[in-house]
């Protein structure tokens, strides 16, 4: 069960009657249809009136409305809490969201999974693919070490493995270790690697446009001067050697690093992305992008999470009254870190401001040049990104760097499911496919604004009308427990 999801309003057999369906991944918007659902899949997909359904079928009308794919954070972390994932589960089914890939794990999350003890109550989104422990110089510290890592989750199970606070040479290993075991990795570019070596090891995705720094470099006409300033950066130092008690500290140590990792910004790191954007080079960011469509290397922009990092003290972040649903505790540390951004150098918060329009421009840039992309957030734990809410706010920075209403809805969906290899029984709403679905009251190919304006919820073949979803609010904010 669940402290806030409040009972279905129907379940397990579902008609929603003459709604118009909506295929990401061909842009195509289908009105007419009788959506018939049994259980947690989609029976079948009729013009409509040609679908009968059985005595106690609760039908629901869905004339004037849209039927989409439900939505997918592809970068998330609410299992980082496992025994306390209800409020950001049910925040994120008031949004529409069905499904995440959770951005860090660990033995005991992969162990829980595979006996089947994860947490899931009422209404959680599917988790649909979690690493092991994050790539760190605990686990990583040497080439050597990083090649058992990969073995090791490997063998435990791990879907994908997510490189973080990790050294060149350590990384470079890893991927061509992960390559030749075939387990996907993911997640952060070292500062000394080019994202160019990175796509041609074959790194399944880069998180967060970098980070920092390396990616915009390989933009620069003074690329080397950016490197060598982003390679006297200030890293975090994490322990190298395990000893009793040491991965908790070395947890909490990540923990208070990522509220924000913008308040360790340094110096040099800020001149770097001032002669970075200074000198963007647009030859040089199509060769880049040109290399990330010949291998596949996927952007999770995060876009949220960047925004977040680089003006948390504006109104909008500061005064969202959407905090109200998360934790008074975790409030408390977003406060910190935002102070403790406002003591940076004025100097250095300008540069982390004004990067933000080189960060939309190469998104755009990507986008047009075909390189696949899916939407995240980086929610739980990341100071002024809300579960579940934050995906709009994703699908609203990506609108505002010039992505079309179709290509930001695939990020979640269609593109999400093909990244994912689950694009044939997920991503559309067809017959054989998951019972996950967004009922929309506007067109979501007109404007991305309509993915927010959510009639109903169908989760496993559960419908939950906006009724039950403005209930299941209501309950989160009186008792706030999100991160």
């Amino acid at each position: 069960m669940s402290r806030y999801v409040t009972t279905p309003t129907a379940g397990t057999d579902l008609l929603i009657r003459d709604v118009t369906v909506v295929d990401p991944a061909d842009g195509s918007a289908t009105a007419g249809l009788d959506v018939r659902i049994i259980g947690d899949l989609v029976a079948s997909v009729t013009p409509t009136g040609n679908a009968r359904g059985a005595t106690g079928t609760h039908v629901i009308d869905g004339h004037g409305r849209f039927l989409t794919p439900g939505f997918t954070d592809m970068h998330a972390h609410p299992l980082n809490t496992p025994d306390d994932v209800d409020g950001a589960y049910a925040l994120m089914l008031a949004n529409g969201i069905v499904g995440f890939r959770q951005m860090s794990g660990s033995p005991a999350l992969l162990s829980r999974r595979a006996a089947g003890q994860l947490p899931a109550p009422l209404g959680a989104p599917a988790l649909l693919a979690t690493p092991g422990d994050l790539l760190t110089p605990m686990n990583a510290s040497t080439p050597e070490a990083a090649v058992a890592t990969v073995r090791e989750q490997h063998a435990q199970g791990a879907d994908f493995i997510k490189a973080a606070l990790v050294g060149r040479d350590a990384f470079l290993a890893a991927l061509d270790e992960a390559r030749r075991v075939g387990i996907p990795l993911a997640g952060h570019l070292p500062n000394d690697v080019d994202p160019r070596e990175a796509a041609r090891g074959g790194m399944r995705a880069i998180e967060h446009l970098g980070p920092g720094s390396t990616v915009f470099a390989a933009t620069s006409s003074r690329e080397s001067e950016v490197r060598a300033l982003v390679g006297n950066g200030r890293a975090p130092k994490i322990p190298t050697v395990k000893l009793p008690g040491m991965d908790r500290i070395v947890g909490r140590m990540i923990r208070g690093i990522v509220v924000n990792p913008a308040t360790r910004t340094s110096e040099a790191s800020a001149q770097a992305l001032t002669i970075a954007d200074d000198s963007y080079d647009e030859a040089a960011a199509q060769e880049l992008a040109a290399l990330f469509v010949e291998h596949e290397t996927w952007q999770c922009p995060t876009l949220i999470r960047l925004h977040t990092q680089q003006f948390p003290n504006a109104p909008e972040h500061r005064q969202d009254e959407r905090r109200r649903y998360i934790a008074p505790d975790e409030l408390r540390a977003w406060d910190r870190s935002g102070r403790k951004f406002a003591d940076l150098p004025s100097e250095t918060r300008d540069t982390l401001e004004s990067h933000w329009a080189t960060q939309l421009r190469l998104v755009k840039l990507f986008a047009d040049a075909g390189v696949p992309m899916i939407a995240g957030t980086d929610a739980d734990g990341a100071a002024g990104v809300i579960p579940g809410f934050a995906l709009h706010d994703e699908f609203a920075h990506l609108a505002a760097a010039g992505l079309a209403p179709v290509q930001i809805l695939r990020t979640a969906t269609s593109d999400a499911a093909r990244f994912l290899g689950i694009d044939g029984r997920s991503g559309r709403v067809a017959p054989g496919y998951r019972a996950d679905a967004v009922l929309l009251t506007a067109d979501p190919l007109a404007s991305h604004t309509a993915l927010a304006r959510i009639g109903g919820v169908i989760r496993g073949g559960s419908f939950w009308d906006r009724a039950a979803l403005d209930t299941t609010l209501d309950a989160v904010a009186a008792a706030p427990g999100a991160r």
